[in-house]
């Protein structure tokens, strides 16, 4: 009679600690991702044109800069996805004010503050939280852009002033082997 002899496996199941930081790792680029298709979204033609394009290029450059330096990988990534959130939260905050900012007549400040206002005064708010929406809209990105080059380039920079300074110890060190053998 022939025994069958059976492998033992042994798994470890995942504990809690570790399934958190999975559903975390993959659940947060996922949740920005859905609110930057929701921003896109409710901009509309604006969205399509210039909110998607910047958005698209933070997360690109992000990316790139994540993988050319590993050690500053996960604060890279932590970094992109931050301002990503900032960027669309930032930009809906301000179409939600400018609506409902934009039914506010010059006669309706006057008259909740008693006081007569110019009738340019009601389109005055209106249009600095246009002008704030577009500096978010345009500089956001481009300064977040330019941070994580310029991350980047003092990263490089670093990396060969320390190579260099490699080759001088070894320069050094070899010398003096060669010193102490004559």
């Amino acid at each position: 009679m022939q025994r069958q002899t059976e492998t033992l496996t042994y798994k470890r199941n995942m504990s809690k600690d570790e399934l958190f930081r999975i559903m975390k790792a993959i659940g947060l680029p996922l949740m920005v991702f859905a609110l930057e298709l929701f921003t896109i979204n409710n901009f509309g033609a604006f969205g399509t044109k210039l909110i998607c394009p910047f958005s698209g290029a933070m997360w690109a450059v992000g990316v790139v800069v994540a993988f050319l330096m590993p050690s500053q990988r996960h604060e890279t990534l932590n970094q992109t996805l931050i301002v990503c959130s900032i960027y669309c939260l930032a930009l809906l905050g301000f179409k939600i004010v400018l609506g409902v900012v934009s039914g506010v007549s010059s006669e309706m400040i006057a008259a909740s503050y008693d006081q007569a206002l110019p009738t340019s005064s009601g389109n005055t708010i209106p249009g600095y939280l246009q002008t704030m929406l577009w500096i978010t809209a345009v500089m956001l990105p481009l300064g977040n852009i330019g941070m994580q080059g310029k991350r980047l380039f003092n990263f490089r920079r670093a990396r060969s002033l320390e190579r260099t300074y490699d080759i001088e110890r070894d320069i050094r060190s070899v010398g003096k082997e060669h010193m102490r053998s004559h």
